[in-house]
């Protein structure tokens, strides 16, 4: 992955107030790549219809061509967000601490409903 074209090719999101960060995640960051691995986008939009977003991405990045799968934070899954939190570099955020405090809701939530399901939540690193 090239870390420096991805950033490049998703700058432009810089521009648009609702996108609070981009990310990149998956098996580029856990180091599990194959031949065929993509390369996982999430845009971090609160507050946000996600359609538009990526309405906006599609229109300015060929991901097919890039090899990009993209996706919006917020409609993942839990279980997915707690994935992405896991396991993810910053490609740039508006504002870092508060990617981090948007996340700690998140990180509640999941830390809460494993204590209800009787099972240890992993420790989440701080970044």
């Amino acid at each position: 992955m090239d870390k420096k074209q991805v950033k490049k090719d998703f700058e432009f999101l810089k521009g648009d107030e609702r996108v609070l960060g981009v990310l990149v995640f998956g098996s580029q960051i856990t180091g599990r790549t194959h031949e065929r691995s993509d390369i996982d986008v999430c845009i971090v939009a609160p507050d946000t219809d996600p359609w538009g977003v990526l309405k906006q991405v599609f229109s300015k990045i060929d991901t097919e061509k890039k090899n990009y799968d993209v996706h919006v934070f917020e409609e993942f899954t839990l279980r997915l967000k707690h994935y992405v939190m896991e396991n993810y570099e910053t490609l740039w955020t508006r504002d870092k601490s508060e990617l981090e405090t948007y996340f700690y809701f998140y990180r509640k939530l999941w830390s809460d409903q494993a204590k209800a399901r009787g099972v240890a939540a992993s420790p989440t690193p701080v970044r």
